[in-house]
């Protein structure tokens, strides 16, 4: 059938009457969607509207107190997350999909969108449907909708046949006029639910979302109970003092925890696309680094991409079964490596192809019925398991000792002239042996490095291949990679259940002659015993695995099937990129451990205090200037540092419960210890004791505040509080800024003195920010017009820092005896408890919506 496609004229038309596709080939989030989901949440909506109420109040310092951090953490995530785009889409435009269109009766390759109604397209092994259409020729094609239909057979598509977008071409080849477009292709529908996917979430997330929802729920608690307290809104100034005490309270919760991962994952996504791997899921940052078995298909991996014929065995004349082989890879439409190589060999033969059984990895073979210049012959070519039941010659022998040497092999045999289908179902007659062909593979220069790297960061690597098991051991054998290799063929997988397949499939290490579902079947095994799973793949036998895995990764040159389908993409096929990006996974996720560690101590800190203080006392435990201070000083500028500093380690537990058994003794000490500053500076100043009462702040007005005592009382109180009450809100925050900042050299001890659970580091960095740090508390207390002005902060006279200083000194002491202690842990074993079923919880229903 001659097809020529649209004239360029006619192209013209369509796209002036709008019949062009409309098509959007987003490599990652849009500019606004990236500023719409860090903007606006419930709780930073929340924040900007007690904002701008007390702006409405006079409340200016409060307001940008209030609104500061999470307004430095929106512009912070949004910049990085837009700077991370932008290197991510230039990348990603070398994967951008193409389709092969027919017009003014040539072939050309063309961008998706602009594709127009009545476009004939090509489709080739490997190649996705971009639009709806119908064939108008198919010579053997099988296309795989299980995308769109969810079953995972293929099916055979003959003339007339529909096609529709989203699915791929197997087997063959054919050419569909395009029908539908845009919004009106079968697939429009099903992308209108995928709007409402809930995207997977990674351990650390359900961790971290366990938590969040505890300290939201204890936020909103305390809220309702100061309600109960009577702190209700009456008047502007009850109003005013209302908000800010709500502000404070609402601080509980780690509002900008998840904007802090995204940025830790954007950092890490960016540092891998350098390295050469292309994240199309940001989440795969982290998972990366839960990855503890890697599984990989031996193309690509261990070898190149490229086959060269080795050798031949005929079981017939051979001159004979030299142009038998012609004829076959003449008449065959799966061009696939093994076809080109044998072309290069034995050239081509004319002949008329009657009918065609296309190759696939699930059958294993292919076959042709071809006419030539007296005869018409059928013809098999495929792998020695699934043609040798209809072989009378056993030639197991001979595979077994070409294989031995690191070859692939094949076989071609001759059948009785029949029809090659019965009901689309192939049909396989009596045939008899022609040859049996050797294929080399080209093996990966840097393939024993990579190897190495993989197995000195703890990786558990396994072998998947659609090959003769024995040939991939001898060519791991060639590459010269060391080590026990335990085999298994497809065969022997299906014959194993239960507990005998788990410890098979654990303990095999090279899988052979493995069918796409037997490679999802060992994904599926190994996670369900445990095993978070790192697939690499490259073609489309490859997809149900890679869908399967907890990070699928596909090569640049594979499929677009398996490109489409995974969560990360080796840019130019540098598979020396993997090991990298899983050190850099262990990175994150220890980085976010330390974080977390002084994050949620702090979250924990002020729940304790407005519990004491603020609900039990009435009293106001910090100003929300002074709250942001601390926040920066102790937790901001240290977290993005950490993020960058990270060191990769194993990350075989939970983070949460290691977190927690750090964050809950320090927050119950430092809460403990700043309770008691409070009511030691409040009953001393109440007493006289310290003569830090009226005359005090009028000092300091005079000398540092020259706008009248009324405003710079306003200014460093809040309502009607008493002196005593702000000088002990100051001394409090003083041992807080301090102990806060010391907590880095417990997380990051130089000595075993300070190590907890006796691990040290030699990185002086954390340790120099901490002094840094220090050194910064001591320049805002040093420079009035910060500490007063802009912090509400109380001067205090020297002797006094140094009484508080002196706490300090015995409160990490005694941090230090606690955190070693074994008893004291088990006080910390019930809320760990607790913690694991809430977590437990939260990850059923993780599963469930990604189900």
């Amino acid at each position: 059938m001659d097809i020529g496609g649209l004239t360029d004229t006619e192209v013209k038309e369509r796209v002036s009457a709008g019949k062009v596709n409309q098509f959007e080939s987003r490599v990652s989030r849009s500019y606004l969607d990236i500023i719409i989901k860090n903007v606006c949440t419930t709780f930073n909506l929340i924040l900007f509207i007690l904002g701008v109420a007390l702006l409405y109040f006079n409340e200016p310092i409060s307001a940008a107190s209030a609104t500061g951090v999470i307004a430095l953490n929106i512009f912070v995530a949004t910049i990085q997350e837009i700077r991370a785009k932008r290197r991510l889409d230039k990348i990603a435009l070398l994967l951008r999909p193409t389709v092969h269109v027919i017009r003014n009766g040539e072939e050309k390759q063309i961008d998706p969108s602009k594709i127009v109604m009545d476009d004939i397209i090509h489709l080739t092994p490997g190649d996705q449907a971009q639009v709806d259409g119908e064939f108008l020729e198919a010579s053997s094609i099988e296309m795989d909708e299980s995308l769109l239909t969810g079953e995972s057979s293929t099916r055979r598509k003959k003339k007339g046949d529909v096609v529709y977008s989203g699915a791929f071409c197997i087997t063959g080849e054919g050419y569909y006029r395009v029908t539908a477009l845009g919004e009106d292709t079968f697939a429009s529908d099903m992308l209108e639910s995928a709007k409402k996917y809930k995207k997977k979430s990674t351990p650390l997330q359900i961790e971290t979302s366990t938590v969040t929802k505890m300290l939201m729920v204890t936020a909103f608690a305390f809220l309702g109970l100061m309600l109960l307290r009577g702190v209700l809104v009456r008047s502007g100034a009850d109003a005013s003092v209302f908000a800010i005490k709500s502000v404070l309270v609402l601080d509980i919760v780690p509002i900008a925890l998840f904007l802090l991962i995204t940025i830790t994952y954007m950092i890490a996504a960016v540092r891998m696309a350098d390295g050469g791997a292309l994240l199309q899921n940001s989440n795969s940052v982290e998972s990366m680094g839960h990855v503890n078995t890697v599984c990989m298909d031996k193309t690509g991996t261990i070898t190149t991409n490229n086959l060269v014929f080795e050798d031949a065995e005929y079981f017939t004349n051979e001159e004979e079964a030299k142009h038998c082989i012609s004829r076959f890879i003449s008449s065959t439409g799966s061009k696939n490596r093994t076809i080109v190589a044998l072309l290069k060999e034995f050239g081509i033969e004319n002949t008329t192809l009657i009918e065609e059984i296309q190759f696939s990895s699930e059958r294993k073979f292919s076959a042709v019925r071809v006419s030539g210049s007296d005869h018409s012959e059928t013809i098999f070519m495929g792998a020695w398991s699934s043609l040798k039941n209809y072989v009378e010659t056993d030639i197991s022998e001979n595979i077994s000792e070409i294989s031995k040497k690191g070859l692939r092999t094949v076989i071609l045999c001759k059948g009785n002239d029949v029809p090659l289908y019965n009901n689309d179902e192939p049909c396989i007659p009596s045939l008899t042996l022609v040859a049996l062909l050797s294929i080399r593979d080209e093996v990966r220069p840097d393939c024993k490095e990579i190897i190495d790297d993989f197995v000195s960061n703890g990786m558990d690597i396994k072998v998947i291949s659609g090959d003769d098991p024995e040939t991939v051991d001898a060519i791991f054998t060639l590459a010269g990679i060391p080590g026990k290799r335990n085999i298994l063929s497809g065969e022997n997988l299906d014959s194993l259940e239960g507990q005998a397949l788990d410890s098979a499939v654990l303990k095999t290490n090279i899988f052979g002659r493995m069918k796409p579902n037997q490679k999802e079947l060992v994904i599926e095994t190994l996670k369900k015993n445990g095993r978070y799973v790192a697939m690499v793949g490259d073609g489309v036998n490859d997809v149900r695995s890679l869908k399967s895995a907890n990070v699928g990764v596909a090569l640049q040159s594979g499929s677009g099937a398996a490109r489409g389908v995974a969560d990360m993409v080796l840019i130019d096929d540098r598979f020396s990129a993997l090991p990298k990006t899983i050190v850099e996974g262990k990175r994150t996720v220890s980085g976010m451990r330390d974080i977390l560690k002084i994050y949620l101590t702090r979250n924990f800190v002020i729940a304790i205090l407005i519990g004491i203080l603020l609900l039990l006392l009435g009293r106001l435990p910090m100003m929300p200037v002074q709250n942001t201070m601390w926040a920066l000083i102790t937790v901001s500028f240290a977290a993005f540092l950490m993020a960058i500093w990270a060191k990769p380690s194993d990350n075989k537990e939970l983070i949460l419960p290691d977190v927690l058994r750090f964050s809950l003794p320090m927050a119950v000490t430092i809460a403990g210890f700043g309770l008691f500053i409070y009511c030691l500076f409040d009953y001393c100043t109440l007493h006289g004791i310290f003569d830090l009462g009226e005359s005090f702040y009028q000092g300091m007005q005079g000398s540092y505040y020259p706008e009248g005592w009324d405003k710079f009382w306003d200014h460093m109180t809040v309502g009607d509080e008493s002196f005593n009450a702000v000088t002990a809100r100051n001394a409090m925050l003083v041992f807080l800024l301090l102990a806060g900042v010391s907590q880095l050299f417990l997380i990051f001890p130089l000595v075993k003195f300070l190590s907890i659970d006796g691990r040290t580091t030699k990185d002086l960095k954390p340790t120099i920010l901490a002094l840094l740090l220090f050194g910064l508390v001591a320049l805002v207390y040093n420079i009035p017009q910060v500490a007063v002005n802009l912090a509400s902060l109380a001067l205090f006279p020297p002797e006094y820092f140094a009484l508080i200083m002196g706490f300090v000194v015995v409160w990490f002491l005694l941090s230090i005896f606690i955190l070693k202690n074994a008893r004291f842990r088990k006080l910390t074993d019930v809320t760990e408890t607790a913690y694991k079923k809430s977590l437990g919880a939260e990850q059923e229903k993780s599963e469930e919506d990604q189900g």
